[in-house]
């Protein structure tokens, strides 16, 4: 018994620290969820912007000259560039919240479906 008290005397710090340690592991994981959720957010909005340039672009392409083919246009094959972008790193984002959402249902590099309940 005295020894067990002697050794936790000794360590306490380490103890501590150990404890600590522990605590801000969950918090970081938990901010770094709500920090995904926010990029997600922010990109989806940004995303819609960019539908909506694509659409004014086109309808001033449509008026201007609605002869020429519209995907001759390179401001608005740059526009959908972005778009694509953009939509991939929503995709990865999403599947990076999903992963840390149920991180026990993960296989390698797949997601398997929660068991229904």
């Amino acid at each position: 018994m005295g020894e067990i008290l002697r050794y936790n005397v000794q360590h306490i710090g380490d103890i501590v620290v150990g404890g600590v340690e522990r605590m801000f592991d969950g918090v970081k994981r938990s901010t770094w969820g709500i920090t995904t959720t926010y990029n997600i957010h922010d990109l989806e909005r940004r995303r819609a912007q960019l539908v909506r340039k694509i659409g004014v672009e086109l309808v001033e392409v449509r008026t201007a000259s609605p002869e020429l083919e519209v995907f001759n246009n390179d401001k608005l094959n740059e526009l959908f560039t972005k778009l694509d972008t953009l939509d991939t790193r929503i995709a990865a984002h999403r599947q990076e919240r999903e992963q840390r959402l149920n991180p026990i249902y993960q296989t390698d590099d797949t997601v398997e479906e929660a068991p229904a309940v």
